[in-house]
């Protein structure tokens, strides 16, 4: 009985060291620093009537391909030297996100009611980067050091500011904006990449203490009973368990510090 107990006690704590929360940061979601957008021009909450609109988003964007974001900028740019007026801009960027939503992309369907605010902003003569902002809002409080979708409606607020105060060409700012975030994108798959070896070897590791008792079995030996015969099996037992669970919580802070782009 008391074998079985122990067996049972390191069987969980394998498997409750195998579960890695939060691991996927991807929220490994690339990041960059920009200003905060309070210190840019007006509050998200300046305009109650937009709130309305960012009932129907989803907050949770997380399943969001990030390789859509700099191409959303990039087609913004190229709308604009192509010579559409702001107001054309949000029409057909509309169009050809509603017909993405239609296809099933993730992004498009978060996008296309910002883009819509952004549009009735633009033809009623209201801030476009507010309209922006309350996407972010609605979207869930981003992370201001990594990429996602509320962060973007942020960074191209600031953007459509910075462009309306020093007279710089829209499609210029949005340019630079789109090769900063491509780049950002390249960093964090090459993190993904570097960091994909040491997290199989913590897997490895986390499994291999298990994996050795059931070889025991396999080759006629009586691993538990060994350990369990004596005083100093029960604490070399113990301890194994006590320095696997250390090596666990180890291992994944420096997994999770490599990940933190801050």
């Amino acid at each position: 009985m008391t074998g079985a107990a122990v067996a049972l006690l390191l069987a969980a704590a394998v498997a409750l060291l195998a579960h890695t929360p939060g691991a996927n940061r991807l929220d490994a979601r690339g990041a960059f620093r920009t200003p905060p957008a309070g210190k840019v021009g007006r509050k998200a909450g300046a305009n109650p009537p937009f709130q309305r609109v960012f009932q129907r988003l989803p907050v949770r964007t997380r399943n969001i391909e990030l390789h859509e974001l700099p191409l959303f900028v990039h087609q913004l740019t190229g709308l604009l030297r192509a010579g559409r007026s702001p107001l054309h801009l949000w029409e057909d960027i509309e169009r050809v996100y509603q017909e993405a939503a239609k296809s099933g992309s993730r992004f498009a369907a978060h996008a296309v009611p910002v883009i819509q605010t952004a549009r009735r902003s633009a033809e009623l003569g209201l801030s476009v980067p507010d309209a922006l902002r309350t996407g972010a809002t609605a979207a869930g409080r981003p992370d201001p050091h990594r990429l996602s979708a509320g962060k973007l409606w942020i960074d191209l607020a600031a953007c459509f500011d910075v462009a309306d105060s020093s007279g710089a060409p829209l499609a210029h700012v949005l340019d630079r904006y789109a090769v900063q975030l491509d780049s950002e994108l390249d960093a964090e798959a090459a993190r993904e990449t570097a960091l994909a070896g040491p997290k199989a070897t913590v897997a490895l590791l986390t499994w291999l203490p298990a994996f050795g008792l059931g070889l025991g079995y396999l080759l006629g030996v009586d691993p538990l009973g060994t350990l369990l015969g004596s005083r100093l099996g029960v604490f070399v037992l113990v301890l194994g368990i006590l320095l696997m669970i250390i090596a666990r919580v180890w291992s994944q802070r420096l997994l999770a510090a490599a990940e933190d782009p801050r």
